[in-house]
């Protein structure tokens, strides 16, 4: 069976790349990931249907040989995948031992969400920027009678410098929280999200146009109801 891997599924691999290097694919449409501390999972749907299930041990590594041919395109055998291109270019590329590789072991049912508003690319690139700026690595997303505001922090130094950013003052959630995201966690794709959070510690992040979805763990130091 050959494949060609869409512009989409490669930018969805890079960007699964900068979470783990590790990566198994399995039979169908769907691609999982989780980082090596737990702290992110990530899915999404790609419009390849893969043949078989099979590991990858460095997804930049892949990702580099299935660009070093031309109009290249996938054909999968027993333990490794050819990758076809122009002009008679062929490279066997060898599958890794999947039970070496960190991959998720099951999905995460996301609990109820107490909050839920939509971050849009440009304010999560404002984020980025106020925290490589300010140097620090925590994002409070803080809320008290509906008004909820997304502010770049450090916890630990109460006068250090901070920026803020008002995302809502009319949110169907009015009880006082103060939840705190690692930002180097937020290894998204581009694009707008509906962000969904759980006092439990966890939140989904949604794009608002592509079929891709994170579950990020919240810090430890986040609060709700206090």
């Amino acid at each position: 069976m050959s494949n060609v891997l869409s512009e989409d599924t490669i930018n969805v691999l890079k960007n699964f790349a900068t979470i783990n290097p590790n990566l198994v694919f399995t039979p169908g449409q769907k691609v999982k990931t989780i980082s090596e501390a737990k702290t992110i999972m990530a899915q999404a749907d790609i419009v390849e249907d893969m043949p078989k299930e099979f590991g990858v041990y460095d997804l930049n590594e892949f990702l580099s040989v299935y660009n070093l041919v031309e109009q290249p395109s996938l054909e999968f055998e027993d333990k490794s995948v050819l990758i076809n291109g122009a002009n008679n270019q062929v490279v066997r590329y060898f599958f890794s031992e999947i039970e070496i590789l960190t991959t998720p072991q099951k999905d995460i049912q996301m609990p109820d969400a107490e909050l839920g508003f939509t971050l849009t690319d440009e304010i999560l690139n404002q984020i980025r920027k106020a925290a490589a700026v300010l140097g620090h690595t925590e994002l409070s997303l803080k809320g008290d009678n509906g008004v909820i505001t997304a502010s770049v922090v450090d916890t630990k130094d109460n006068t250090s410098n901070s920026f803020s950013y008002e995302l809502d003052r009319d949110n169907a959630c009015v009880e006082s929280f103060n939840f705190i995201v690692s930002i180097p966690n937020l290894k998204l794709l581009p694009g707008d999200y509906f962000v969904s959070i759980s006092s439990k510690l966890i939140s989904n992040w949604t794009n608002n146009n592509y079929p891709i979805e994170y579950f990020i763990a919240l810090e430890k130091n986040s609060s709700f109801g206090v």
